[in-house]
Formats: structure tokens, sequence, C-alpha cells
């Protein structure tokens, strides 16, 4: 695995109804700091509890994971696998209005807030948690990250790279989308905006 944290990418999975809220706010809300209305949640609703109220970041104050904007190491992670099947009150098949909302290890750094590595589900586990960008990229299961069929190790593959409170919305490199409908639907909705990442259809990032 490449040790440039340049050449890392991260990816932040959303629905692309919560696009103009995100604009609007100029980036990506922590859970612990985004109103219920404000957007459509895709995940399960007790690990987000979890995650606002009882795990908690040990090298980062004690902070709560849910203080922080997550991002994963892969595109087509398990999550997006349970909410497209219906798993998290979302109907089944709904992925394809979901987004990845794509940046890198570097660019999440140079934010200069407070960022952590977890080698694991940082909601529905206990891992470990890293505010060393060595250690943190070393105890990473970059197989497991990688893997197209991570059965055996789910918990692995949802790594964790996370930012404290807020993610700029100029962070976000490009947007990777189910289809060339839904890529356009998001060009559309970027027109008014003065910076718009890449745009493209990935359909090897979906189930």
């Amino acid at each position: 695995m490449p040790v440039d944290p340049a050449q890392i990418p991260i990816y932040h999975i959303t629905d692309v109804t919560n696009l103009p809220g995100i604009l609007k706010a100029g980036g990506l809300k922590s859970d612990c700091t985004m109103d219920e209305v404000e957007h459509t949640p895709i995940g399960y609703s007790h690990i987000k509890e979890r995650r606002m109220k009882v795990i908690r970041i040990p090298c980062r104050g004690d902070r709560f994971v849910g203080e922080f904007v997550p991002f994963y190491y892969c595109p087509r992670s398990p999550m997006l696998y349970v909410v497209n099947k219906g798993s998290t009150g979302r109907p089944a098949g709904c992925q394809k209005s979901i987004l990845h909302l794509v940046s890198t290890v570097a660019i999440g750094v140079s934010l200069k807030r407070e960022w952590a590595i977890s080698d694991g589900n940082a909601g529905a586990a206990y891992p470990s948690f890293y505010d060393s960008l060595a250690k943190g990229v070393a105890a990473i299961d970059w197989k497991a990250v990688r893997a197209t069929d991570w059965r055996e190790v789910t918990n692995q593959k949802q790594a964790e790279f996370l930012v404290a409170d807020f993610f700029p919305w100029t962070g976000v490199q490009s947007i990777g989308c189910h289809d060339s409908s839904v890529a356009e639907q998001v060009r559309v909705l970027l027109t008014p905006h003065a910076y718009r990442p890449t745009v493209q259809a990935q359909p090897g990032w979906y189930y």
C-alpha cells in the first residue's frame, strides 16, 4: 500500500438528495453537528446513536466518533451493501441514489482539524484509533479493504478516516455515481457553484 497519503483515497457515501444541503453548508457536517431535518440518513439509526453517545476516540481527547465526518478507504463498502438490501429502513435497491464523495488522506490531514484513523468499523465495533499517520496506515488491513468478497473481514474492510466536525466541499475531489443519469443530476446541482468536482458514473463501485 502506498505510504504517500496523497495516494490514499477516502470515500464518504451520502444520498443525492443531501447534496443541496451539503453545498449550502459548504461541506460535510458530523452527525453531532447535523440537524435531523437537514439530511436523509442512510445508515442504521442505532449505530449513529452509538457513534454520537457511546464510542469515543481516546487519542482525540475522548471525543465521540459521531463528532467526526467519516470516510472509508474503498468504494462499494459493506455499508452500501446493507443499505441497498433495505436493512436500514430504506427501500431495497436504493443504491442508485447514493453518491461516493472522494478525497484523499492528505487533504484530510491538511485541513488542520483533528483527525483519526480507525483500523475497523468505528460504529459497530470497538476498533483501535490512531492520531499518527504512519501507525494508522500500518494498522489497516489493506487486503481486507481491497477485498471484493469481504464476508470474513467485514469489520476490517470498514476501517475509517475521521475528520473532526466538518469537511469542506473544496476538499472533495470527485464524485462517483451509480450511472450516467445520476451523474447528470449531480452536474445540474453543481452548476451554480464555483467549485465543481469531477463527476463520473462508476458502476463498479456498486452492487
